[in-house]
């Protein structure tokens, strides 16, 4: 009996610490089995010192699977930026690092850039200031008039991804608004050998595929951050010039510069006015005035002449800008012989930026978005030339009608 037991006790291990064995041999440890590692995003970029960001990172499995496993965080250069056992990069200083994820025997890297933006107090007229890699440019100016180009750039980075919605474009031409930047500086060179005095301008450099600034962020820049910091910069630069007019004069007209494709070559003034708006005889009526981006010019010019002066006259009067245009044998719309698109004529009403900048909203600076025609205003120099001084005499009228302000007489009482 005691062998028979014996025997018996001794299977009963075997098979208990056999079975127990060829369980453990089935089991692989999560670190062993990390085939790669996602980080997320791969490169980002941090505005101003003391700020963060979260990075993310997914270890997978060779079938494409999550694998459970802790993230080990590190940083190339802990005097750029700290990391944290969660993944939250803080900045330290300017300069550009690397981030590590490591998981099991596996490791990936992303790229992080601090970007620390100088403080400004005052802008210096004519003297340009750039954000970062160049892809905005703002030259502060000294008359109450803002202009911006907002496309027809033709930076290309590789670190911005082309949108993939919205009016995008090509990095191989600036497409209907090739020569709009030039038109901008020419404009302002103009008015300084006209006057003595020029414009502010805020110019994007950057291509259309990368960044619309003439969208809200979210279609502009689609996610990117770098994108994200060019639209920044940009808006927040028109912002710097109507703060400083809005102070010093009280009053100020936003004109944002672009060109159209369009069948008929003629320039098309958009106040956010629609076609079915201008299509009627009158616009003196308190909705239109509301929609509008002369919301506050019509105030200051109604109550300065309440008798002669009406919505209307203002948008395609005798005095507005279409018709002003028109007489110096330039083709307009709104305007006086042009009152109205027609049809199914093509036409732009102004945009994001004529919205969030111009007096809808509030504010005293007005805002008007120019569309303009290619052949003959555009396509050289020689005519942008001519039309620039076109439009300085326009605007000198413009401005000395509409909100009692002589540019000549201004700076020699002063």
């Amino acid at each position: 009996m005691y062998g028979t037991k014996t025997t018996l006790t001794l299977i009963l291990t075997a098979l208990v610490f056999g079975g127990c064995r060829s369980e453990q041999d089935t089991v692989t440890s999560p670190s062993s089995i990390v085939h790669d590692i996602r980080i997320n995003p791969p490169s980002s970029l941090i505005v101003g010192i003391g700020n963060t960001i979260d990075f993310a990172a997914t270890p997978i499995d060779a079938s494409n699977q999550v694998v459970a496993i802790p993230i080990e965080w590190s940083i190339l250069d802990p005097a750029i930026a700290s990391i944290d056992g969660n993944g939250t990069v803080k900045s330290l200083k300017a300069g550009t690092t690397s981030v590590k994820a490591t998981a099991g025997n596996q490791e990936v890297s992303g790229q992080i850039e601090v970007w620390d933006p100088p403080s400004l107090d005052t802008y210096i007229s004519g003297q340009k200031y750039q954000g970062r890699n160049g892809y905005v440019e703002y030259i502060p100016g000294d008359l109450p008039l803002i202009l911006s180009g907002p496309h027809g750039g033709n930076l290309c980075p590789d670190e911005i991804p082309d949108r993939t919605y919205g009016t995008i474009g090509s990095c191989s031409s600036t497409g209907s608004d090739t020569n709009t930047l030039p038109l901008v500086t020419t404009i302002r060179s103009v008015f300084f050998e006209s006057t003595g005095h020029t414009p502010h301008i805020i110019l994007l450099r950057l291509a259309r595929p990368k960044l619309d600034a003439n969208r809200k962020i979210e279609e502009a820049a689609q996610g990117n951050p770098f994108s994200e910091n060019a639209w920044s910069e940009y808006h927040g630069f028109v912002d710097v010039a109507k703060d400083t007019i809005s102070k010093e004069f009280g009053f100020g007209l936003y004109m944002d510069m672009h060109g159209h494709g369009h069948d008929i070559p003629r320039i098309e003034l958009g106040y956010l006015l629609s076609k079915t708006d201008l299509q009627t005889s009158g616009l003196n009526l308190p909705h239109m005035i509301d929609k509008s981006s002369f919301k506050t010019l019509s105030e200051i010019s109604l109550a300065s002449t309440p008798s002669s002066t009406s919505f209307t006259d203002i948008i395609r009067g005798p005095k507005s800008l279409g018709t002003l245009l028109e007489e110096r044998g330039i083709r307009a719309v709104p305007s006086g012989p042009d009152p109205a698109p027609v049809g199914d004529q093509k036409f732009f009403s102004g945009g994001y930026s004529t919205g969030r900048h111009g007096s809808k909203h509030g504010g005293v600076v007005d805002g008007v978005q120019f569309e303009h025609h290619y052949p003959g205003l555009r396509d050289t120099a020689g005519n942008r030339l001519s039309y620039a001084q076109d439009l300085v005499e326009v605007l000198e009228v413009f401005l000395e009608s509409h909100y009692g302000w002589p540019i000549s007489k201004h700076f020699s009482e002063n």
